[in-house]
């Protein structure tokens, strides 16, 4: 018989930690979840935990059907290099696996039925990038506007996504990942790097830009 708090077979248990976690998110949201409370909600040793995923953030990245950890594309992202279409092309390869997804939906859809069914699993989720990914997007904080970089990122991906995978428009919904980095990939860059608009006010005039942080 096997120890208390351990289950019989490894993918036993690492089906049931996977279970417990994403009720745990849905719930609770990504900063208030602790990996102790996923593993009581399991019934196992909270140690099994970080054998099989290592962290939370490892953890809600397997829950929420990533085929990568999007820490990884930040990580990337970072170096100098990096272009928005290194971006995009890392975006869509978290979504890409598998596809045609058959049967089933695919997994962009799973997690837009969750983050709109859910507002602590959106919630969970934008914690989970502030804390976790968007500290290396590659966005040019000397420019200033970094939560605005951040958010207008986010809605091109997003929008992406939901294109690609859910209204399925063409031609974007069958282009190669290379084709359709190459078609968002500037605009990806003009929100990282460029400067950004400032709103007409009455007369013509714009609003003096923000000096950037010395």
């Amino acid at each position: 018989m096997p120890p208390p708090g351990r289950r019989p077979g490894k993918s036993e248990t690492r089906a049931a930690i996977l279970e417990a976690a994403r009720a745990t998110f849905l719930e609770e949201g990504y900063e208030p979840a602790s990996l102790r409370s996923i593993a009581r909600r399991a019934a196992v040793d909270p140690a099994l935990v970080h054998h099989y995923f290592g962290g939370k953030a490892e953890l809600f990245a397997e829950v929420m059907k990533f085929g990568n950890d999007p820490r990884q594309i930040a990580v990337e992202m970072s170096k100098e290099d990096r272009t928005g279409a290194d971006l995009v092309r890392h975006f869509l390869g978290l979504w890409e696996q598998g596809r045609p997804w058959e049967p089933g939906l695919p997994p962009f859809m799973i997690a837009c039925q969750a983050f709109s069914s859910s507002p602590i699993a959106a919630a969970g989720l934008r914690q989970y990038l502030q804390e976790e990914v968007w500290a290396k997007t590659g966005c040019d904080a000397g420019l200033g506007d970094l939560d605005a970089r951040h958010a207008l990122v986010a809605s091109q991906l997003v929008g992406l996504g939901w294109v690609r995978y859910v209204l399925q428009l063409e031609p974007i919904a069958s282009a190669p990942v290379e084709q359709v980095a190459a078609w968002v990939g500037p605009s990806i860059d003009r929100y990282r790097l460029g400067e950004l608009a400032s709103p007409a006010v009455e007369g013509g005039e714009r609003p003096a830009a923000a000096a950037a942080p010395g």
